[in-house]
């Protein structure tokens, strides 16, 4: 299973589910996208399939676990 999270939440559809988590069900890209845009069909907790583009996601391990938090920097 391919599991990802909505970090970036750029359209409509995928603002709902910004900080959640779902499971990959397929993609499609340039050729079946008005935008030239490449992305993954992702299945939601509440049964919705709903497209989602490439760099609005961040891969997930297990989606049981929290979001782990990037490490600080000092510059």
């Amino acid at each position: 299973m391919h599991w990802v999270r909505v970090t970036n939440p750029q359209y409509e559809q995928s603002r709902h589910y910004a900080g959640q988590v779902g499971e990959v069900v397929g993609r499609w890209g340039p050729e079946n996208s008005a935008a030239a845009r490449e992305g993954y069909l992702v299945e939601f907790g509440d049964g919705e399939i709903v497209g989602i583009a490439a760099d609005e996601v961040q891969e997930v391990e297990d989606p049981a676990l929290p979001p782990r938090e990037r490490p600080r920097r000092c510059d």
